[in-house]
């Protein structure tokens, strides 16, 4: 591959790792449902003057047929964003987005259950790995079962939200009938997870955090930069989607919780105790391991894993 060819998919791990550490440091300072709100109208307004741009903005009324999965899909996001912010509020980052990459697992589970795709030993023995690692970043404790890590079980829950959701997108974007543009599917997510942020902030009496921003300019900046990254992840995810094998962004993406710990580490001096460290390793060795089966099968038989 040329470096032109690379970069994108490099951009995209890293676009995304900074993107939880900028929430990580807003959560920090704020609710999980005000960051959402800040993250969610920041995005908004870009996408929107991207759209408006391309003269794509009156695509947002051509939904028919879509609309409800356009509406899960942004109920979707918000479990996953919800899920993934109170993870963030509890752990380190980097063990974090490394839990997140069970997203490969659920992915073949819904793949096995719904289309009745079979699993190779291989596969087995790489998923057995991935959850032998996830164990290892929780911290689990088999002498009396308890957690080490007490927020990996909000990033494994934003996992599986992930994956429901990718299938969901998939649909919308193949529909025979009515098939969605990126942008109008982007634009349809975000906003139904601010409205879903909103209403729950208020119902909670915690919107008055939002005069924060105000006064704080560290959670101000990392609000912007989440804010930021949220839309890069649209742009970008899709971009490589359209342009490389499923398979071959997924094995970029395991760069991603690297790239989330060096960060914390460089900046806010964040530690892994040498377990988790280890632990993240084997989670992203299995689901290497996976994603290589993948390619291989895809190889002897395209259409074997189009849904993905």
């Amino acid at each position: 591959m040329k470096a032109k060819q690379i970069f994108p998919l490099i951009a995209l791990a890293v676009i995304w790792g900074g993107y939880y550490v900028a929430s990580q440091q807003a959560i920090k300072g704020m609710s999980v449902f005000t960051v959402g709100i800040v993250i969610r109208l920041l995005t908004m307004v870009l996408l929107t003057v991207i759209m408006l741009a391309k003269g794509e903005l009156k695509q947002l009324f051509c939904t028919k047929g879509v609309l409800k999965r356009l509406l899960l899909i942004g109920l979707l996001g918000f479990l996953l964003d919800l899920t993934a912010f109170i993870g963030l509020s509890l752990s380190p980052a980097g063990s974090g987005t490394a839990l997140l990459k069970c997203d490969i697992i659920f992915v073949n589970l819904i793949s096995i259950i719904i289309y009745k795709t079979k699993f190779s030993k291989l596969d087995w023995l790489f998923t057995l790995v991935m959850l032998f690692g996830v164990f290892m970043v929780m911290g689990v404790s088999f002498s009396d079962f308890s957690f080490g890590n007490k927020g990996a079980i909000f990033f494994i829950l934003s996992a599986l939200f992930v994956s429901i959701n990718a299938f969901v997108i998939k649909s919308v974007q193949m529909d025979p009938h009515n098939p969605s543009p990126d942008n109008v599917i982007a634009y349809y997510n975000n906003f139904i997870t601010m409205v879903l942020f909103f209403v729950t902030a208020l119902s909670l009496g915690v919107l008055g955090q939002l005069e924060l921003l105000t006064t704080d300019r560290g959670l101000l900046l990392a609000a912007i930069l989440a804010g930021i990254g949220q839309t890069g992840i649209y742009l970008v995810y899709y971009y490589d989607l359209r342009r490389f094998p499923v398979w071959l962004v997924k094995v970029f993406l395991l760069f991603m919780p690297l790239v989330a710990a060096l960060i914390s580490f460089a900046l806010f001096h964040e530690r892994m105790t040498a377990g988790q460290v280890l632990g993240m390793f084997v989670v992203l060795g299995g689901a290497l391991g996976i994603l290589l089966q993948q390619q291989k099968k895809s190889k002897q038989n395209p259409e074997l894993l189009k849904e993905r």
